[in-house]
């Protein structure tokens, strides 16, 4: 499959962009042992576990950016993407961008707690996008599934849904990401595009070191849905910085 093939094709450097537009692209690849992630095939994991992904899904919101210099900060766009492995065009997601120059991209990994107890919902958000617990009103923020010999579950299957909003089972992360080198954009942008990875690795060893062997199933709130979160918060990195 071509998950995100040509992403990063023909990319320019230059340190300041400006144009003519308030919306910038945000281009999202999948990574797995430094190369693009595809269906089938083996990984490795920190604990030397062998793995493949058959289903992989994120959800990412309230874009803004920032400048670390002068504590400048952009409108926050209130918008929330479902990344989906199985879904190219999730890869895609268009963002504003507010008056200013900026050197950092600020979002947040899972549901604000005002969507999570709004009931079902449309668009990204719709139950039918299989992120919803039914059972547990809210969202599930991060769905990783896949097949490992070592998996003591039926058919050797892994399954991770990680959410929570509640006090004490707050699974969503703040995510802030600095520009490569000293490049900015600034507003009037016109075809800006940030080129960021999303490395499956860090899934299994960002902060904790999570064996599938040990746990290979997690469907609920709170325990290892912490581990896991503070994992997937350094799952994010900023690649490129490219115009036409």
């Amino acid at each position: 499959m071509l998950l995100c093939a040509g992403i990063f094709a023909g990319c320019s450097k230059d340190k300041s962009i400006s144009k003519e537009s308030n919306q910038v692209t945000l281009n999202f690849r999948l990574t797995a042992n430094g190369e693009p992630l595809q269906p089938g095939t083996n990984y490795i994991n920190g604990s030397g576990e062998t793995f493949t992904v058959s289903t992989f899904k994120i959800y990412v919101s309230s874009f803004s950016f920032q400048n670390v210099g002068t504590s400048q900060i952009s409108n926050t766009d209130p918008a929330c993407f479902l990344i989906n492995m199985q879904d190219p065009a999730s890869l895609k997601a268009n963002v504003t961008l507010s008056s200013g120059q900026f050197n950092q991209l600020v979002f947040y990994v899972g549901v604000d707690s005002t969507r999570n107890v709004s009931g079902a919902q449309t668009g990204s958000l719709d139950p039918l996008n299989g992120m919803f617990w039914t059972w547990n009103t809210g969202y599930i923020f991060a769905k990783f599934e896949g097949n490992s010999s070592v998996s003591s579950n039926i058919g050797n299957s892994f399954v991770y849904h990680i959410g929570g909003f509640r006090t004490g089972e707050n699974a969503i992360r703040k995510i802030i990401l600095d520009f490569p080198g000293d490049q900015t954009i600034t507003s009037g942008n016109i075809g800006t595009e940030i080129q960021l990875d999303i490395d499956l690795d860090r899934w299994f060893t960002g902060v904790n070191n999570i064996s599938i062997a040990s746990t290979p199933v997690w469907m609920e709130p709170g325990g290892l849905s912490l581990e896991l979160a503070d994992n997937y918060a350094t799952m994010f990195s900023i690649q490129d910085i490219i115009t036409p």
